[in-house]
């Protein structure tokens, strides 16, 4: 008994393909997310009376995001990574109390970075539905 199992050879090979092609249509995709994150994460912060820059930056100034991708044999990963950066300003050593507080009064008057996260995360899957359309 004899099958001819050309078409899966042919779709296994674009299936191959696929991690590759993810790559260059979803890093756009990623970077927009995090800039969208990163303008919901200042505004949160500049709600703050505490926190936010008066007269010199605050913590608002030190939020920023980075893209990192990760490639081996074919397969991508897109990493985004937002928050206070204190290589930009050294006001984002206040994150940890403006975020979560202290034992005391007076912290953990901004939202929760992650609200920001979750309040971006169906745009991100949106886009990314659109931008990897067509790849199966």
């Amino acid at each position: 008994m004899s099958a001819d199992t050309s078409d899966l050879d042919a779709l296994a090979r674009d299936l191959v393909k696929i991690p590759a092609a993810m790559v260059p249509r979803m890093r756009p995709v990623v970077a927009k997310s995090c800039l969208n994150t990163k303008k919901l994460m200042v505004a949160d912060v500049r709600k703050s009376t505490h926190f936010k820059g008066k007269k010199k930056p605050g913590l608002d100034a030190s939020i920023d995001y980075d893209i990192k991708v990760h490639e081996f044999g074919g397969d991508g990963v897109i990493e985004g990574e937002v928050g206070p950066n204190p290589e930009r300003n050294p006001a984002a050593g206040l994150a940890g109390i403006a975020y979560f507080g202290t034992s005391k009064p007076g912290g953990g008057t901004v939202r929760n970075p992650e609200d920001a996260m979750l309040e971006e995360a169906p745009n991100f899957y949106e886009f990314a539905f659109k931008a990897t359309e067509g790849l199966l």
